[in-house]
């Protein structure tokens, strides 16, 4: 009796090992997606409080300019009371934008 008990512990201990070793990858690839998500908002996050300790001022695209078929950025270091309206005015910009391309779908279907 004592080596049926053994031989279940082993057995159930090599199931768990191997029920292991298959998620392996999906949790894997769990990991390296929300690592890739994270990763670039926490380096821009990064970024932007040590422009902040240095000049307390906040680095904000105030511009796009297009000129001659290509885009170019303007970043601006403000105040930051004005890139928090900056930053809603941008807001309110892109939700127009999200309920005009919305409509234009509705209207296509």
């Amino acid at each position: 009796m004592a080596r049926g008990g053994r031989r279940s512990r082993g057995s159930t201990a090599g199931l768990a090992r191997s029920l292991d070793d298959l998620m392996a990858v999906p949790r894997s690839f769990a990991m390296g997606w929300l690592a890739g998500l994270l990763v670039p908002v926490a380096t821009l996050a990064g970024i932007v409080a040590g422009v902040y300790l240095f000049t307390r001022k906040v680095p904000i695209i105030a511009q796009i300019d297009e000129q001659n078929g290509e885009r170019r950025l303007i970043v601006k270091l403000v105040e930051a009371d004005e890139a928090r309206g900056l930053l809603q005015r941008g807001k309110d910009a892109a939700q127009a934008f999200g309920d005009e391309i919305r409509s234009e779908f509705e209207g296509s279907a």
